[in-house]
């Protein structure tokens, strides 16, 4: 029994290298693939900066003379969850050829592009931090929270990016459903709107959205210099915890059938 639970110890130890070894590929594929290369993931979110910020901050007026950090702390926490799960989707047909050949676990594929944004997303937090600090937020001994709620998002973006990839080879529809969805959830997660424009009576409604409650965490402890809400992180962090457990459930419950899906 010991021997057992060594040896599925040292194939999940061995799994997890193999993602970040994949993930560290696709970062250098990344960068090959345009001029700008590495530049991109700062210009990316610069360019989604300026364009709501035209929007809603000077065509609409809307926000006040926090509205720039705001939107710059939403938009980059955004961008992450929903590239992730954009990027983890197809990661599994994507794979097919690796899939064929080898016995890997398809839960490496999805895996490999979670790693590949969130790599991606500590260099962006470390200049978003610095901008913030040009800009006169200082969060001083606050900043210890931000590694607790980046940790709960990550779990949260394991959660729905796994879930994404398990379904994707069963159900092909999702790659137009999924696009919908996230441009949506952008809408409903408050990352450029403000919760004053919410009726009061409905603004609880808010609160059941993970994403918004974790970008508000992000603006408390960065722009406002406040406690974040621990109650409603616990619950998210439980949540998530347990739904990301379950997801990876899944993708070995379903790791043998991947095969035999892919090739119809």
């Amino acid at each position: 029994m010991l021997g057992s639970t060594s040896m599925r110890r040292g194939i999940v130890i061995d799994d997890l290298r193999l993602a970040w070894y994949r993930a560290l590929m696709g970062l250098k594929s990344e960068s090959k693939g345009t001029r700008l290369g590495y530049l991109w993931w700062l210009i990316e979110p610069a360019m989604h900066l300026i364009v709501y910020y035209l929007a809603f901050g000077v065509l609409l007026r809307h926000g006040g003379d926090d509205y720039v950090a705001y939107l710059l702390v939403g938009i980059v926490h955004w961008l992450w969850l929903s590239k992730s799960v954009m990027n983890a989707s197809a990661s599994i047909m994507v794979g097919r050829g690796l899939i064929l050949q080898l016995p890997l676990h398809v839960a490496i594929f999805p895996l490999a592009e979670i790693f590949r944004d969130t790599a991606k997303q500590l260099i962006v937090t470390l200049i978003l931090l610095v901008v913030l600090w040009l800009l006169g937020y200082q969060p001083g001994k606050l900043l210890l929270i931000y590694p607790v709620i980046f940790l709960i998002q990550l779990l949260l973006t394991i959660s729905l990016a796994g879930l994404v990839a398990t379904l994707m080879p069963f159900l092909p529809d999702l790659r137009v459903i999924v696009p919908a969805c996230l441009q949506l959830g952008m809408f409903l997660s408050g990352v450029f709107f403000t919760r004053d424009i919410i009726p009061a009576h409905l603004q609880w409604l808010l609160n059941l959205n993970p994403v918004y409650v974790l970008l508000e965490s992000y603006r408390e402890i960065l722009i406002r210099g406040n406690q974040p809400d621990w109650q409603l992180l616990g619950i998210i962090a439980a949540a998530t915890l347990l739904s990301s457990t379950l997801v990876l459930a899944m993708l070995s419950r379903f790791n043998q059938q991947y095969a035999r899906i892919i090739q119809e």
